[in-house]
């Protein structure tokens, strides 16, 4: 009987629980495997994957150049959309990580930038990687989408960024900005 009864009430346990970490699926905005976003500051629309894959975001950079600006860490660097305009960014460095892929280990460049998916927008952290080889200029990974994105893997392109409608009517002094 006491078994029984440790039993059930870890059942019960681990039931409630799992009711607790549920996500209301029908509140949750839904996305295809691709879409068009806008990268803040700069306005910048271009193509991205939508992996649930990958853990982190990472954006297209080359020509990364760091230095010190008022005793912080920056980092300059070209973006390139996917109709290979470039885009010089500046932001501040956040750190610098390790990432581990099939062809071995790479140090990544961090920053944070705004990014807009549909009409969810987020201040987030991107690697900043050398992307010539790969079809689209900005991966969004777990580290955007795990809070309130569904992503289908049958539709693409079905969420048009409209966050610059929302960020226009903030006060000026809550929208993202960059130094030069």
């Amino acid at each position: 009987m006491r078994k029984l009864t440790l039993s059930l009430l870890l059942a019960f346990s681990f039931a409630a629980h799992a009711n607790e970490d549920k996500i209301d699926i029908e509140e949750q905005s839904v996305l295809g495997h691709q879409e068009i976003v806008t990268l803040f500051p700069g306005d910048i629309k271009t193509n991205a994957r939508i992996d649930t894959g990958a853990a982190t975001n990472s954006m297209y950079a080359v020509d990364t150049e760091t230095f010190e600006q008022d005793g912080e860490k920056m980092i300059r660097f070209k973006f390139v959309d996917h109709e290979d305009n470039e885009h010089v960014i500046t932001r501040p460095l956040v750190e610098t990580v390790t990432v581990t892929q099939a062809s071995g280990e790479q140090t990544r460049y961090v920053v944070e930038m705004g990014l807009c998916v549909g009409d969810y927008y987020e201040e987030t952290r991107f690697t900043l990687a050398d992307r010539s080889n790969m079809t689209f200029p900005i991966l969004v990974g777990r580290n955007f989408l795990e809070n309130s994105l569904l992503v289908s893997s049958a539709e693409k392109m079905i969420a048009s960024p409209e966050c610059e409608v929302k960020l226009a009517k903030k006060d000026p002094e809550e929208l993202p900005v960059v130094k030069p």
